[in-house]
């Protein structure tokens, strides 16, 4: 487990973390979303060590981040990842060897050969989708108990974003290992993290489950009689977002999903529908429902 506790860091009279606090499962695919500025890299970097937080601490089980560091337990994977001139996979491989001794040279070479990536071939003649496989695969090979990913998605066609997707998840078949991908966009973390934390300004908007919270909300597209308004289920139902088209009305809907079933057939409506809700509208509602412009948060 990773325990984030009243973590700070200014840069001159910049707030980059403020305050945050939050805890991170062992073994699993962790999600950070926020904006550019949120303060992502900056808390991935505490976490890898590479710079200290003012105030606050990090602790990987009963070690912290520093000391864990030393001891080649975490993988840092920048979006832009530092490789030397006229360097090849086999080179960086080489070099990351020196560091992480558990690193596996042929799982790295089984999937260079598999994604038709050349190991001996110069980094700098890839691609930017070619560059994001080599490093991750060396990222993912490197035997560590921690990998830390910055953006690794950020400007990829949805085809390598899936090769890259699926590189985690088969990775993490093979082994228990903890991963945290930061992300400015939700669709980049939705299918593969099990806990996603927003985080808004260098604050800690919100750290937890939103599949298991989706639960508890759901959406309704129903047609009622002229003489019922969507004002008349206020009183009954916690409604987080209600939009009306005409007679068509939408409805978002916290509670017991039996309850809010009767009280809506009570009023009799002439069309009702229950709609599958995206892990964004929930992200949305919740967001909204908190008082938070989730336009800034998110976007």
């Amino acid at each position: 487990m990773i325990n984030i506790n009243n973590l700070v860091k200014y840069f001159d009279d910049i707030c980059a973390i403020n305050h945050i606090s939050f805890e991170i499962q062992k073994g699993v695919m962790f999600g950070l979303l926020g904006t550019n500025g949120a303060g992502k890299t900056t808390l991935l970097r505490i976490l890898a060590g590479i710079i200290e937080a003012d105030e606050g601490e990090v602790q990987f089980g009963n070690k912290e981040a520093a000391m864990l560091s030393t001891k080649e337990k975490v993988f840092y994977l920048p979006d832009d990842p530092y490789y030397f001139p006229n360097a090849s996979m086999q080179v960086m491989l080489e070099f990351y060897q020196k560091s992480y001794p558990d690193m596996n040279s042929d799982s790295v070479g089984y999937w260079a050969e598999k994604l038709n990536l050349d190991i001996h071939r110069p980094i700098r003649t890839f691609s930017k989708g070619m560059k994001r496989q080599a490093f991750l695969i060396l990222a993912l090979c490197s035997g560590t108990n921690y990998l830390l990913c910055d953006e690794v998605f950020d400007g990829l066609d949805p085809i390598i974003t899936k090769i890259m997707k699926n590189l985690f998840k088969k990775e993490m078949e093979e082994r228990k290992f903890t991963i945290i991908v930061a992300s400015h966009k939700l669709t980049d973390l939705e299918d593969i993290c099990e806990n996603i934390a927003i985080l808004h300004k260098g604050g800690i908007v919100t750290a937890r489950d939103f599949k298991e919270t989706a639960k508890d909300i759901y959406k309704f597209q129903c047609v009622f009689s002229p003489e019922i308004k969507p004002e008349d289920l206020k009183s009954r139902l916690n409604i987080v977002k209600c939009q009306i088209d005409h007679r068509f009305v939408t409805l978002i809907v916290k509670g017991n999903y039996e309850d809010i079933k009767k009280i809506l057939w009570e009023k009799q409506p002439i069309f009702i529908n229950e709609v599958t809700m995206s892990l964004e509208e929930t992200f949305i509602a919740e967001m909204e429902e908190a008082g938070y412009d989730i336009k800034k948060v998110l976007y």
